[in-house]
């Protein structure tokens, strides 16, 4: 299997730029431009030669509509044309989620494996002198960490995870400044797996703009940064206007305030600003009787709770596989339209998969059932297959398949096992379960969500596991009804009852025995 090329990745998925065209809209074929480039319509495809049509480009300047919060109309409208020429941020729109899709007005796409962040100016604008400008950085990422588990400390050090650099024209990324007037800024979403130098959280500064401080005049630094640094920190476009992550650049805002919806998205991703905070996961159960303001009424026809496989796909979308169903899963809810029977969606593919598997190096998803395998293209699936599962050199009728971040392996597990993939001529494989650390049996789904966690399901619940420190979080397990598909009762008062129990407790002694054969077992994983 091929690598991830990660250039490519950053420069394809985690570039952001403040951007104001140099060739304005003006026409439809400007606005079929616009939209292709901000990912609300495709280009067409060269292989079958189809190219976008008129419903398509109709379907595009509706997406860019709901995206920009403006009337639907599905025309090329003079107030849809205004917004196009706005003064924006470059990255697309539509990533990680879909306007049809119940979901939060945020958009919280990925994120750091830590809250102990370090950043450093590189190199500073003529138009500020260097204290105030270190100031101005300093205090847009104090609006971040404010309301957040974050914590920043400038560095000296070149690794720092935020590098701050102002440039002219082409500056060794890819992306060149356009000179004033167009490209204000860029940044890169956190890439946590890559070490060593990379852009992953940096932010770059066209030094041909003119910056200042408190006024009207010219291109304000303070929020052009603090809404750079909300993508250094993984947090994409909301479609909330009044959001410091909308896409589009609105000029000096007096006595700034972090609005709530950029307060949603940080605490999703890095907990709020209390020691105790164990790190984000899906939205905290509201009051009962109250109404919880992160999700939209939302009443699926069916409340899944055991799951058979969870997966992502080659075109960023994520998958709940149970029996002859499959749920589309759009951050914290269902997407418009799901349930769909899996052939529906998944042509090609048998009801009731065993396990499935999304590889990033090659960008295709794998299923199994059985003694076979397929491969799938996204959603499409590719010739030649189904093909034996002896080509993994597994066993029949597997449990789940997953990558585990804390070393870049694939592993699969069966009943009260698990293997490492390459599984021929690996004597130290099979391994029990239990190496893990979750007072389980067997486990049913096994997923990488992309919060960097690894959430582990069992029969109607979850586990939320901490890749970093190899251990399941307190708190856990939840039941996966609720908190993965919005529905049906949380049960936390039962869970705590088992808990409290002794059902997901073990004595001191055993603890202990259990503690040393996880230190052991680690000699081995990594």
């Amino acid at each position: 299997m091929q690598g991830v090329n990660i250039f490519g990745l950053l420069v394809s998925l985690s570039f952001c730029t403040f951007f104001a065209q140099a060739r304005p809209v003006e026409n439809a074929d400007d606005a079929r431009m616009y939209l292709q480039r901000f990912n609300h319509m495709g280009r067409g495809n060269m292989d079958t030669g189809r190219l976008p049509t008129e419903a398509d480009f109709i379907e595009a300047i509706s997406s860019f509509q709901r995206m920009a919060n403006i009337t639907v109309t599905g025309k090329l409208d003079s107030e849809t044309m205004e917004m196009m020429n706005l003064p924006r941020c470059g990255m697309p729109d539509n990533m990680g989620f879909s306007h049809k899709a119940r979901r939060r007005r945020y958009s919280a796409m990925t994120m750091w494996n830590k809250n102990d962040l370090t950043w450093r100016i590189n190199s500073n604008t003529p138009d500020l002198n260097n204290a105030l400008t270190k100031d101005i950085m300093q205090g847009a990422l104090e609006i971040w960490s404010d309301v957040s588990g974050l914590t920043f400390e400038e560095t000296t050090d070149a690794g720092a995870d935020i590098i701050i650099d102002f440039f002219t024209g082409e500056h060794g990324d890819g992306n060149p400044f356009d000179g004033p007037g167009s490209v204000l800024a860029h940044a890169y979403f956190p890439i946590p797996q890559i070490t060593g130098p990379s852009i992953a959280g940096d932010a770059h500064f066209d030094d041909q703009e003119t910056f200042t401080d408190q006024t009207s005049a010219g291109i304000n630094l303070f929020q052009v940064a603090a809404h750079e640094f909300g993508h250094s920190l993984g947090l994409g476009h909301s479609d909330d206007q009044n959001a410091l992550m909308y896409a589009f650049y609105r000029g000096y805002i007096p006595n700034f305030e972090l609005p709530q919806d950029d307060i949603n998205g940080i605490q999703y991703l890095y907990g709020t600003n209390t020691d105790d905070d164990q790190g984000p996961d899906m939205p905290d159960v509201p009051a009962p009787g109250a109404p919880d303001p992160t999700m939209m009424p939302f009443n699926p026809p069916t409340c899944p709770s055991k799951v058979d496989a969870f997966t992502s796909t080659g075109d960023g979308r994520t998958f709940a596989f149970i029996g002859d169903m499959v749920y589309e899963r759009v951050n914290d809810g269902i997407a418009d339209g799901f349930p769909q029977q899996i052939s529906q969606v998944f042509a090609g593919l048998p009801n009731n998969v065993d396990a499935a598997l999304y590889y990033p190096g090659n960008r295709k998803t794998y299923f199994f059932k059985g003694d076979q395998y397929w491969r799938f293209s996204s959603t499409t699936a590719d010739a030649g297959y189904p093909r034996p599962i002896s080509d993994w050199g597994l066993p029949a009728d597997i449990d789940s398949a997953f990558i585990w971040s804390g070393n870049g392996r694939i592993y699969f597990t069966k009943g009260d096992q698990y293997y490492r993939y390459p599984v021929r001529n690996n004597p130290d494989y099979p391994r029990p379960l239990s190496v893990w650390g979750l007072p389980v049996q067997q486990v049913d789904a096994v997923f990488q969500y992309s919060n960097r966690r690894t959430y582990f399901f069992a029969g109607d619940v979850y586990y939320r596991f901490n890749d970093a420190t190899f251990g399941a979080d307190d708190g856990y397990p939840r039941p996966t009804a609720y908190w993965w598909f919005g529905c049906g009762d949380s049960n936390l008062e039962q869970m705590t009852t088992d808990k409290n129990s002794g059902n997901m407790s073990a004595s001191l002694p055993s603890t202990l025995a259990f503690l040393l054969s996880v230190a052991l077992a680690l000699l081995h994983l990594v």
